[in-house]
């Protein structure tokens, strides 16, 4: 059958077709488009009447997601949250976000002012925080309760059991099998296994278990285990015992030769200004003329002098350490107490600007020329010591 052509339409079937198209939905007739209110001055009398005209255009039109981005923004502009503070909203469920504050944060965006409502959302944002940071510590909650990771412990079990233990449960299948002749080598296989550590002391625990059990049918202390090995001659179960106390031997010598090994933990030395802060010193003596130095320059020094106004004692203090002098509380360390040198000076106003402004060299022979009695100093600075002079030869 002949398909029948479609017929043209005339001059005023078209203008119904244009008017159809010019037709408002029925949205648009009694809703109207989207409220906007950039640069729209509202007389407070006909605030409530557009409020709820255009809360439900939005509650019509929107669905519960699209009100995020506004509360964030508002949190953002309004209320001073930073963007990562404000991120934090988005782990609510949607109605604990939009609840109470959706409808006043969507308006905002679109241009309608609202400072009557700024408290309600400051306080409502303020809560919904909270709980959104609670959200955030349930969460990170429950992935720390998810299966933790493997301790250092497990995984050095897990791979004794997947190296060493392998070949020695070859050894003690053969026993089984009546095969006595075995051998393992225990020190090359943990060093080609590169087993270390606490390894050691779990395999020698499998090993000894299986010893104690051996020994006790061998020198007939346990019923059970003579009964149980009844089947194994003596010298056989000599053979099993030599094996074993050889894997022992091997087990020590891989642990002295870890302990030799390892370097020691070096000491961490403290910043100076630390190492010097409980230290007890005079600052300065009018009657001597005598300012110390900053302390801070003791530590990593050489050479320091220091004199006792009350006793008139010089010391002279020489390190021959490559850390120089160390000061813990009231107290100079890593001095050579051969070279160090205190003594009293009978013309303290003639010798100390010496000590101020001599060479090193000349210092050294300007203790030839002392009469009095020269010893060793102890390393203390008190209330009564200045810190005269200190160089790093």
């Amino acid at each position: 059958m002949a398909i029948p052509k479609a017929k043209s339409l005339n001059a005023n079937q078209k203008l119904k077709v244009k008017m159809r198209g010019n037709r408002k939905s029925i949205e648009d007739i009694h809703l109207g488009p989207e409220p906007i209110f950039f640069d729209v001055v509202i007389p407070d009398e006909d605030f409530t009447v557009v409020w709820t005209k255009a809360a439900h255009w939005y509650n019509y039109f929107l669905g519960p997601k699209d009100y995020q981005a506004s509360i964030l923004q508002y949190a953002v502009e309004v209320l001073g949250y930073t963007t990562d503070q404000a991120n934090t909203l988005k782990k609510l469920p949607d109605w604990k976000l939009n609840q109470g504050i959706s409808t006043i944060c969507k308006l905002w965006t679109r241009g309608l002012n609202t400072p009557k409502y700024e408290e309600r959302v400051k306080e409502l944002i303020a809560e919904k925080m909270l709980l959104a940071a609670e959200v955030v510590e349930s969460n990170r909650a429950k992935l720390k309760a998810k299966a933790p990771a493997p301790s250092i412990q497990d995984r050095m079990k897990a791979k004794m059991y997947e190296t060493i233990y392998t070949d020695w449960d070859i050894v003690v299948d053969g026993w089984i099998e009546g095969e006595f002749d075995n051998t393992i080598d225990t020190y090359t296989l943990f060093k080609t296994y590169n087993l270390k550590g606490a390894t050691m002391t779990m395999f020698g625990d499998l090993v000894r278990f299986e010893y104690e059990c051996v020994s006790d049918a061998y020198n007939k202390t346990c019923e059970q285990a003579v009964e149980a090995y009844a089947h194994v001659t003596k010298g056989n179960l000599k053979k099993m015992l030599n094996l074993m106390d050889g894997i022992f031997s091997d087990l020590e010598r891989l642990k002295q030769g870890a302990k030799a090994a390892r370097l020691p933990r070096a000491k961490k030395v403290k910043a100076s200004d630390q190492q010097v802060k409980s230290l007890n010193y005079l600052i300065e003596d009018i009657d001597s003329k005598l300012v110390s130095i900053n302390p801070v320059m003791i530590p990593t020094n050489n050479r320091l002098f220091v004199y006792n106004v009350k006793t008139r004692k010089l010391s002279m203090y020489m390190s021959d350490s490559t850390k120089g002098f160390e000061v813990r509380g009231s107290t100079v360390y890593n001095w050579n107490e051969e070279f160090s040198k205190i003594t009293t000076l009978r013309k303290p106003d003639e010798i100390l600007p010496q000590i101020l402004g001599k060479t090193e060299r000349q210092l050294d022979n300007l203790w030839d020329t002392f009469t009095t009695k020269i010893g060793v100093p102890n390393g203390r600075i008190n209330n009564d010591c200045i810190l005269v002079r200190i160089s790093d030869k």
